[in-house]
This record gives C-alpha cells, structure tokens and sequence, in this order.
C-alpha cells in the first residue's frame, strides 16, 4: 500500500525522512526523558527542546483495529487494513499501521518489529510495524 503523504514542513518532517532511510527517530524531551509524540519542538511537560532520538524500532501492540471500509477512498483497494497503537521498548507510544500479516491473528501485548512504507512523496516515508 502506498500511504498518502504527510505534510512536508511540519515538526513531523523528520521522522518521515529518517523513515525514509530505515531509521526510526522521534522527538525526545533530554530534560525529562520522555518521547513526544505526536512530534513537538518543545516538551509537552516541561516545556524543553526536543532532539531526535533513534529507537531500536521493537514494541508491543497496545490496541488495533481493523479497517473493513475505508474512510480515504484511496484506500479502498487496501482493506482490510490494520490501524494500531504500538507502545515502543523505550517508552512511546506510536499511532500506526500493523502490516504482513492475517489481522486474525493479531493480539494485544504481541510483540512488533518496525519496517518502512513509502508514500506519495518520494521524500517522505512512514514507519510500520510487523508481528515480531
């Protein structure tokens, strides 16, 4: 599936670029060692500038759903697709897609692994993830 594109710009921008090198990086609070996402230049909780921090790209499926009809008629041909949060190994907590796999098998608390999807910006790509 090719994602629609995020909006260039954006505090989001260089996730979506770093994603496009295969690495996962997000904003990172260094003050209170809390991830912000969705991306921030500033924490969310003390208000300290964000850096990139790369994350080993493994976690655990907190919750999902399963997409039947599309919203985004771009995404039709798509369906069934998986929408799911994951929750990191260090710590956050990531909207995303669950993608390769049966979503009947799918479980909360499975363990996930992080690939990356393009979109319809060549620049920019999108991490998803994978039963481990």
């Amino acid at each position: 599936m090719i994602h629609s594109a995020p909006r260039q710009g954006r505090e989001s921008t260089p996730v979506w670029q770093a994603a496009k090198e295969g690495r996962l990086e997000l904003p990172y609070c260094p003050a209170c060692g809390k991830f912000e996402w969705p991306a921030r230049r500033t924490c969310s909780t003390c208000g300290g500038e964000t850096v990139m921090k790369q994350c080993a790209g493994t976690g655990t499926l907190l919750t999902f759903s399963v997409i039947h009809r599309a919203v985004n008629p771009e995404l039709a041909s798509a369906t069934p697709y998986v929408v799911a949060f994951v929750v990191l190994d260090e710590g956050a907590r990531i909207f995303t897609n669950i993608v390769d796999c049966d979503p009947a098998t799918l479980k909360c608390g499975q363990p996930v692994r992080c690939r990356f999807e393009e979109t319809k910006d060549p620049d920019l790509w999108v991490p998803v993830f994978t039963p481990a």
